[in-house]
Parts: structure tokens; C-alpha cells; sequence
């Protein structure tokens, strides 16, 4: 993939015939939290409906700023690529999963608009409409049930977008350096003796043990503050518990 930065204004998201005017505000909403704006509606039977502003929910500028259009040759007039989705794989265009497609859409939008289908909710895209498309996107999932949402199946495909320019979206791990580990076990140590925990039947130490499972992970600070939080707990805990002995004993 290239190294210029996609175009995501150039990604058109395009419902054929819609037929639920709520699925059409999920998709609103699901396209706004990808970062995508661009909407179009190819001869839908509605138009500001309330009950797709109300699935919109804080997306309704993507509804208001889709554009109409008659036919869907006329919606991807323009189009430098027009992706088509199906569940049902057809031998006369190439087919891929979304992972795959993503590059290949960026990739795209560095030259003009790219179009990415979706048709109706009972019947998908018609064959005519297949034809007008370079590439098929097959979205993987379970026989029993094959067939995705309308706002579901834009969501996927939207997500494997955004998340193939923005790879590295969390903040790096804050890892615990060695010292403040020993000091965790130490902490541990002397919290877990207080409750009178010793080598088990087998002779191993259960420390050992303890040491093990942290090991298989990457220890955060926030972990290690989280631990020391716990054995804290538990020394209150042996504290109040030895003052309530004490206290019987002196009666």
C-alpha cells in the first residue's frame, strides 16, 4: 500500500433500495463512528424518516448529507472502483474477504471516489447490478446464519478500513520494570504468610508458583499498582482479624 494518506471522504458507502428506514440510521451511525460521511441512497421509498434520525442517534449529518440517486449506474458514475458485498460467491468477478479488501480500497481513493455496495435486505444486489462492480467482498460467517444486518455488515467493512490506516490506535504498554516486580512478589510474599500460606504437600513454594503465572504475561505498572492494592486489603484484613483475637483473649 502506498505511503500517501487514504482519502476517506473518497470512500462512498451506497445502500440499494433500502428497504427499513432504521437499518439505514445504523448505518448512518455505524459509517460516523469509522470515520466515514459519505452516504448514498440509490431510489430509496424514504426520506427522512424518524425512525432512521432516530438510529442515527448523533450521526444524523451523515442522513442529511447523503445524496439520492435514481439508479445505481448514475450513484457510481464517478467511481474509480465499485466494490460489491454478497454472501454468495459469483465466478465472473474476483472475490475477497474484508481484510483483504481494505488495501486495495485505500489504495484507491488516492486517485477518485471508490463505491462500495450494499444491497437490499432480502434479496442483496441483483446480477445486473454484480456487473457494474470490480470486486466482490465476502464477509465470513456461520452457516446457520449467513446473512448480516444491513448497519452489521457496513460496520465490518468499515471497521476493517479504519482499522487498517490506524493499525497502532491503543497507547504502548507502561511494563513494569524488574525492581518494581521483585517488590510486587515481596508484597505478596508477606501478605499471603500472614494468612499462613506455606510450601505446599509437594514441597513446592507456592511463591514459585505465583511467579509463573506472572510470568506468562506482561506486567503493567498499573498491574503491579493493583496487586500491592489487593495485598493491602489483606494486611488490613490479618491486622483487624489479630486486634479481634487479641481482644478476646483479654476478657
Amino acid at each position: 500500500m502506498t505511503h500517501h494518506k487514504p482519502n476517506f471522504e473518497n470512500i462512498h458507502i451506497v445502500l440499494v433500495e433500502p428497504q427499513v428506514p432504521g437499518n439505514v440510521g445504523a448505518v448512518a451511525r455505524a459509517m460516523k463512528n469509522m470515520g466515514l460521511s459519505r452516504l448514498v441512497l440509490v431510489n430509496p421509498w424514504f426520506r427522512g424518516h424518524p425512525q432512521a434520525r432516530y438510529m442515527a442517534h448523533a450521526s444524523e449529518d451523515v442522513l442529511d448529507n447523503a445524496r439520492v440517486f435514481d439508479s445505481l449506474r448514475e450513484a457510481v458514475a464517478d467511481s474509480v472502483l465499485v466494490v460489491g458485498t454478497s454472501q454468495r460467491r459469483r465466478t465472473a468477478v474476483p472475490f475477497v474477504n474484508p481484510k483483504k479488501m481494505a488495501p486495495r480500497v485505500l489504495e484507491n481513493t488516492l486517485s477518485g471516489p471508490v463505491s462500495i455496495l450494499f444491497g437490499r435486505e432480502d434479496r442483496g444486489l441483483l446480477n445486473d447490478e454484480i456487473k457494474l462492480c470490480q470486486l466482490l467482498v465476502t464477509i465470513p460467517s456461520s452457516k446457520a446464519q449467513p446473512s448480516l444486518n444491513l448497519s452489521q455488515a457496513v460496520m465490518v467493512i468499515a471497521y476493517e478500513l479504519y482499522s487498517t490506516v490506524h493499525p497502532g490506535a491503543s497507547s504502548p504498554l507502561d511494563l513494569a520494570p524488574a525492581e518494581e516486580l521483585e517488590q510486587m512478589f515481596e508484597h505478596l510474599e508477606r501478605s499471603l504468610t500472614t494468612l499462613g500460606f506455606r510450601e505446599w504437600n509437594d514441597g513446592e513454594n507456592y511463591l514459585k508458583s505465583l511467579r509463573r503465572v506472572f510470568s506468562r504475561t506482561r506486567m503493567e505498572r498499573r498491574d503491579i499498582a493493583a496487586i500491592h492494592k489487593l495485598c493491602g486489603e489483606i494486611d488490613r484484613y490479618a491486622r483487624r482479624v489479630r486486634a479481634e483475637l487479641e481482644a478476646e483473649k483479654g476478657k
